[in-house]
């Protein structure tokens, strides 16, 4: 495919090239016409008139017999009208020469210079008003009787033109003038015929681009010509002089295109393209059966000989009692490879991968796509064991393009009959263990169980109320209140989302939120939160309760939506409500991002007021470096340090540390989790601004916090 690409390029361009020079060389005879004065002896004229015009007839002829003889079972509406179009030009071009000044002429007329002008018009006209129509009707396939038709017409047609040009052709005014050259009719006549051209350079343009057949490039050229020789035919003064011999030489290389052209369509590429079919044919037929059951980059079985190899295998372990094991087997991060060394080293690796594999005793290794992996293990001591060594063995360094590569593998293990007894439920069954060790945390194996499945219908169930739930707005924003803890009053709430299905029950946020994330629905999940807790937050303070503000958590998706700032802006306008009672959660992991927009959506929200809070502080990565890149206005403190702030004297100095860091640094701090008065005490020693947690109140509905408002 990038070839005939590449051949489309390299024709266009010399299209351009041709069509460029052919103008540039008419733009020099327009320049230097007054230097053009050169006339020619009327015998050494007359030669060369009369082979460069043979020239063309013969070229002409040669064009209409090709449109009839190429491909009989396949021809072409189009190909007859060019073919039908080219015999008549041929025959009056005849005529035009004939007739020419001192030529014998005609059985019935004698030789004039109007008499030839006008055969020489009636061929260019035929020629621009026939072509046109060839190229602007539509296409479409021909009987073999229209062919007849096709040869018949054209005679009859220069029959009767003919006829008629002898009898009106010196009662017409004058076409040239000896010594002054060509008359206004003659040129009138000249130009139009130019603009037909034109408008046929335009349609076959077009149609090279609905269809990038090459041949159409060559009639392009060829009209290009034709136009110029038509030009330059209404510039001589003198029929023997110089501009005469251009405007045909023109003409000869316009038809010679146009030859060209026609013979590519009608017998090269067809016949090429016949060749290439036959040709591929032949080498598909070779390769099929390699093709059907091996993977083309690693030469190791693919999925179809996979799957037939593993239900043979399962027949013979019935047959003798034993157990049979599949391993499933995914490399761990293997798009970072793809993206950061190239596909190229990503498929040297995955052939380095399957070289490891193919050394594993004499087990059935099979790549089923991707960086997906599969092993048939029987007769073995221990599965455990293999599939121990298979990470261990994956997990020594590869050297790719010089360079060494750690790269990790999370395997799933199905054993037949016990997890299944048929090659589908095996793989399914493999699959679903494979996925549980990389939530394990990757580079680890796990053996199917059946918690699996439930697991995946209930994710399944979920996934598929949660659209439902979307739609009917069944998830509620419930709002945890946030204590300062100086002031012991409620100053701040935390939205967050709930729900409670009719059929599932109540299914917990981190649940459902996941696969909100998965599946891109925690755009317009995360849009409903924000939209909710911030007119809930403008009703509490058209109550007078304007001391209050809401902290509503981000995710990553939402930080990289296009909409999502012009999303905000529209809802503060809507609302009128103070940007600095807003304060916008995000994890650790967003504040690390380094991706350009993320960090510019982060910088808008500033700029516009908004706070932002860390969340979790502390629970994801122990580097605090992004701080000094990103502007935040709270931490909050992940609540497995206040659980232990009281039982574990470590956890405590390191949460009174990260309240010091946080006081230095000038930010706000709140402590998650807080459940006991020794809690309190201890955040209160430590001069903790605020708090939140089930002492102080559970998520409740929004109406509940007004009272509680209202109580205090």
């Amino acid at each position: 495919m990038m070839e005939g690409h590449n051949t489309d390029d390299k024709k266009e361009k010399w299209t351009m090239i041709v069509s460029v020079l052919a103008t540039i060389c008419f733009i020099s005879i327009l320049l230097f016409r007054p230097s053009l004065t050169m006339t020619f002896e009327q015998n050494h004229f007359l030669s060369l008139h009369t082979i460069l015009e043979f020239f063309g007839i013969t070229v002409a002829m040669a064009i209409a017999f090709q449109g009839w003889i190429s491909f009989p079972q396949a021809l072409s509406r189009r190909r007859l009208r060019i073919a039908t179009t080219f015999l008549a030009v041929g025959f009056l071009d005849l005529l035009h020469t004939l007739t020419y000044k001192q030529m014998p002429g005609i059985v019935f007329a004698d030789s004039s210079v109007q008499l030839a002008t006008s055969f020489w018009l009636a061929a260019r006209l035929t020629q621009a008003i026939f072509l046109l129509l060839a190229f602007w009707l539509p296409d479409g396939p021909i009987q073999e009787k229209e062919k007849v038709l096709g040869f018949v017409v054209p005679l009859l047609y220069v029959g009767l033109l003919s006829i008629s040009i002898v009898h009106f052709a010196h009662s017409l005014p004058p076409l040239v003038v000896e010594g002054l050259g060509t008359t206004p009719l003659k040129n009138g006549v000249e130009y139009v015929i130019t603009a037909l051209h034109i408008i046929t350079i335009i349609l076959l343009i077009q149609h090279y681009k609905r269809k990038r057949l090459a041949p159409t490039l060559d009639v392009i050229i060829g009209f290009v010509f034709l136009f110029l020789s038509e030009l330059i035919f209404t510039l001589y003064r003198n029929v023997y002089d110089v501009l005469n011999i251009f405007g045909h030489v023109y003409k000869v290389i316009g038809f010679s295109y146009f030859l060209r052209g026609l013979y590519l369509a009608s017998f090269k590429e067809p016949f090429q393209a016949r060749e290439r079919a036959e040709q591929a044919l032949a080498k598909s037929k070779e390769q099929l059966k390699k093709q059907a059951l091996f993977d083309e980059l690693t030469n190791l079985p693919n999925r179809r000989y996979f799957i037939d190899a593993l239900r043979e295998r399962i027949n013979i372990a019935k047959e003798k009692k034993e157990n049979v094991a599949l391993f499933f087997l995914d490399l761990d991060n293997f798009k970072n490879i793809n993206d950061s060394l190239g596909h190229a080293a990503g498929d040297l690796l995955l052939q380095a991968v399957a070289r490891r594999l193919n050394h594993l005793h004499d087990h059935f290794v099979a790549r089923l796509g991707g960086d997906e992996f599969a092993i048939i293990v029987s007769d073995v001591p221990s599965f455990e064991q293999v599939a121990q060594q298979i990470i261990d063995i994956l997990g020594e360094p590869f050297f790719i393009r010089q360079k060494e590569l750690f790269i990790t593998t999370s395997l799933g293990i199905s054993i037949c009959p016990i997890h299944g007894e048929d090659e589908m439920t095996l793989i399914q069954h493999a699959d679903m263990a494979m996925y549980e060790a990389k939530k394990k945390g990757k580079n680890q194996w796990a053996m199917y169980d059946p918690i699996f499945e439930r697991e995946r219908i209930r994710k399944s169930l979920i996934r598929q109320r949660l659209h439902i739930a979307l739609e009917q707005r069944a998830i509620s924003v419930h709002y945890q209140p946030i204590i300062d803890m100086k002031q012991n009053e409620l100053v701040g709430m935390e939205a967050l989302a709930r729900w409670t299905d009719e059929e599932l029950g109540f299914i917990p946020p981190h649940e459902f939120i996941s696969i909100a994330e998965e599946d891109g629905l925690i755009i317009p999940l995360g849009e409903y939160i924000f939209q909710t807790a911030i007119y809930d937050l403008k009703r509490l303070h058209e109550q007078g309760m304007n001391h209050v503000y809401v902290s509503i958590n981000l995710s990553l998706r939402q930080l990289k939506s296009e909409q999502f700032l012009s999303f905000v802006q529209r809802l503060l306008e809507q609302t009128c409500l103070q940007p600095h009672h807003i304060e916008l959660e995000i994890t650790e992991n967003i504040a690390l991002s380094d991706e350009k927009q993320v960090i510019e959506t982060i910088q808008a929200l500033k700029q516009m007021g908004i706070r932002i809070a860390i969340d979790d502080f502390g629970s994801g990565y122990s580097s605090i470096a992004y701080l000094r890149h990103i502007s935040v206005d709270t931490l909050k403190i992940d609540k497995s340090f206040i659980f232990e702030v009281v039982t574990n004297e470590h956890t405590a100095k390191l949460t009174e540390a990260i309240i010091a860091l946080a006081h230095q640094l000038q930010l706000h701090i709140v402590a998650e989790g807080v459940e006991t008065e020794q809690h309190v005490s201890f955040l209160q020693s430590t001069h903790c601004d605020k708090a939140q947690g089930y002492l102080f109140s559970p998520p409740v509905p929004f109406e509940q916090v007004v009272k509680q408002l209202q109580t205090t």
